[in-house]
């Protein structure tokens, strides 16, 4: 059983927002019972828009059968309104921004390590020589403070 959250929209703007307890092999959507006597009632006086269950950051279309109950169809994702999903770039979870602080460290330090080397392997150092390890050393730093700022921005 994995833990998803459920979004039921209604056309007068109700929303209603909740976890649901999902199991992988059979799809089937186990509702709290609050959330079920809600949309019961809910349903009686005006008409739901979308149910929508996000499944490992898939959103998928949470359908009803009355002998099966609440299921997900996960042939058929629910695509977000966005233009090339690029909000999915500016709207990061807390993992994602983690990661990709990990991985600006990583760089940071494979940009110094490479501004070490060429400056060891040069044979004459000159100005010449030297532009390409200062300009690694200033990418390093860029990517080290990018990393931390990854790291500070607190999860909403």
């Amino acid at each position: 059983m994995k833990l998803i959250d459920v979004v039921v929209s209604y056309e007068d703007g109700t929303v209603l927002a909740d976890r649901a307890l999902l199991s992988p092999e059979s799809a089937q959507v186990t509702l709290p019972p609050r959330l079920t006597s809600l949309i019961e009632i809910l349903d009686q006086f005006d008409r739901r828009k979308s149910f929508i269950a996000e499944y490992g950051s898939v959103r998928f279309a949470v359908k009803h059968d009355s002998g099966r109950g609440y299921f997900i169809d996960f042939n058929a994702a629910v695509r977000r309104e966005t233009l090339f999903n690029v909000k999915r770039l500016f709207s990061q979870s807390a993992d994602q921004r983690k990661l990709n602080g990990r991985f600006a460290h990583m760089l940071s330090a494979f940009a110094l390590i490479g501004a070490c080397l060429e400056v060891a392997t040069t044979p004459a150092l000159s100005g010449k020589s030297l532009v390409e390890p200062v300009a690694l050393c200033f990418l390093s730093i860029a990517l080290l403070v990018v990393g931390h700022r990854c790291f500070a921005i607190q999860s909403l």
